[in-house]
């Protein structure tokens, strides 16, 4: 047996926003230090934390939260490359199927100790049909041993592919090899749950800082649902004299304006700008700008009678202008979509990024758009009437109202009506099919296109709109189960040709955007790590 060794790396320090500063932005008051002189950063965002109960999270608010105060057995450093955490070593087999991690001597929150079993546990609940978790099907992505059987039901939970071989070593059996497995456990879905901790608090377990364990450098020390929530540094943590900031505070303001009058007062340092603030602050100290790996669509709910037909889904596909979207609409760093895998995602094994080889498989085109819904119309019988739902921040109300002026003006008798709520709901209005078509978006969880293609197979949790096409279905059952998975350059090549089946021809999907991160942020401020696959990571902040 080859064995490949691989060992424990210092912590970073580098990264993407908060703050506290001596000397306030723009002349506002001084801010970011908290009145017992401890280092303290404070961090607006626009989207409300949904949940703190990471095998139950699918949002990127709850995972950046969750990072900070859980640690799983990698991280991602500043490149996106797998280092250590909780592992401090491993071991892989020849073929790339077994991999054995040594664990550090770590603790949790409350001084017991991190073990093995903590992550066997965790993942058993992820995979469990009783947590309903909608990222069980993680486990499978990875292709651990038996994982579709267990999910299933068909097999028990103990049949699942990771062991615990003893308090300190994890085994990890593969169907066949991943790649990107060790980059993905860095991923909150792998990380470990107390399994004491966890059946003490019963149904409580995650709904507030006084029902939560921690084995990650922070603790929570507040949460007020639809204002704010606080994490203060944990001195369990076994690397604790790496972290620099002693407090982080998000604090929920949906309005930029509002955030950026905080900012300027001194009581904010990071603040997320879009629309005409990007054009406010585009030449000040403290902007900064970056693309993310977040690809903004629109799920077509495929039980809606009118989306199940071919031409309205091509007249929708062509009518959205998704240049002047990122432009003119948003105007902070977003660019168009060309396809439903974002660009500097991945590259293949060929050397070559994903887009450059795949092409831009979209296209504006009004005079198709109405052509197509023309056919469509005469098909129904009627004009389309048809609810736009999205989320109520600043960024989703302008690019559906533009989305809106899109399809009534470029197909001339279809009425769409708009539909905002809070993103919590709008994402249990999606996971209900309570939606006709909504705006949506997915962050990778990992550096491949698979993390995209695979929502979209029949039967994922994510497939909201229930999107159905055999060849499709074989072409990704081909790239990930088939002969083909174990050769690199043919995986690649079917992952083009699906994506192409699933935008080009079938419209099953309208990708519409990928968001651009512009954001002021204090100057004397460093250590956010934007992750374009992955979780952006606060962990490493360090303040001047």
């Amino acid at each position: 047996m080859k064995k490949l060794k691989y060992f424990t790396v210092l912590a970073l320090v580098i990264a993407l926003v908060a703050g506290c500063s001596s000397k306030p932005a723009d002349g506002g008051a001084t801010g970011g230090t908290s009145t017992e002189g401890k280092s303290k950063v404070v961090v607006a965002t626009d989207t409300d934390l949904s949940t703190m109960d990471h095998n139950i999270a699918t949002d990127g608010t709850s995972f950046i939260a969750q990072t900070l105060v859980f640690s799983g057995l990698t991280e991602l450093d500043e490149n996106n490359m797998p280092i250590p955490e909780m592992a401090e070593s491993w071991d892989i087999n020849e073929d790339g199927t077994v991999y054995t991690f040594h664990l550090a001597d770590a603790k949790w929150s409350n001084g017991t100790p991190v073990t093995a079993n903590d992550f066997v546990y965790g993942w058993h609940r992820l995979i469990d049909q009783a947590t309903a978790s909608e990222y069980a099907f993680i486990l499978s992505t990875i292709t651990l041993k038996n994982a579709d059987a267990v999910a299933a039901g068909e097999l028990p939970l103990d049949e699942l592919g990771v062991k615990a071989l003893d308090d300190k070593t994890l085994e990890v059996t593969l169907d066949a090899p991943c790649d990107f497995l060790l980059g993905l456990l860095a991923f909150p879905s792998f990380f470990p749950l107390n399994q004491e901790f966890y059946e003490a608090q019963g149904d409580q377990y995650s709904l507030s800082p006084a029902n939560m364990i921690y084995n990650g450098p922070y603790v929570m020390t507040s949460w007020t649902p639809g204002n704010s929530y606080s994490f203060a540094k944990n001195p369990e943590y076994f690397k604790a004299d790496t972290i620099d900031v002693e407090e982080i505070d998000f604090k929920f303001i949906q309005d930029t304006q509002s955030a950026m009058l905080e900012y300027q007062s001194g009581n904010l340092d990071v603040v997320k700008l879009s629309g005409e603030m990007v054009d406010a602050y585009k030449d000040q100290e403290g902007f900064t700008n970056r693309l993310q790996g977040y690809l903004w669509y629109l799920s077509l709910n495929f039980d809606v009678p009118e989306l199940a037909n071919d031409d309205l889904r091509q007249a929708i596909m062509y009518a959205v202008d998704r240049e002047t979207i990122a432009t003119n609409v948003l105007k902070d760093g977003s660019v168009a979509a060309d396809g439903i895998i974002p660009i500097e995602l991945s590259t293949g094994p060929d050397g070559k990024e994903y887009r450059d080889t795949a092409g831009k498989i979209t296209n504006y085109d009004p005079a198709k758009a109405k052509e197509y819904y023309d056919k469509a119309k005469a098909a129904l019988g009627k004009d389309v009437s048809i609810e736009l739902l999205f989320e109520d921040t600043e960024a989703s109300k302008a690019v559906a109202e533009y989305v809106q002026n899109n399809l009534e003006t470029n197909c001339p008798g279809m009425t769409v009506t708009l539909n905002s709520k809070p993103k919590k709901t709008r994402l249990q209005m999606m996971q209900n099919g309570e939606y006709q078509m909504a705006l949506h978006r997915w962050g990778p969880d990992y550096a491949d296109p698979q993390t995209y293609l695979d929502l979209f197979l029949v039967g994922a949790s994510n497939n909201y709109g229930k999107y159905e096409n055999q060849k499709y279905q074989d072409l990704m059952l081909e790239a990930t189960q088939g002969e083909s998975a174990r050769d690199s350059q043919a995986r690649w090549n079917l992952l083009v040709e699906a994506e192409k089946v699933l935008v080009q021809e079938d419209a099953g999907v309208i990708p519409v955007y990928q968001n651009g991160g512009a954001m002021m942020i204090k100057p004397n401020v460093s250590g956010v790590e934007f992750h374009s696959a992955g979780v952006d990571s606060y962990r490493h902040m360090k303040t001047n």
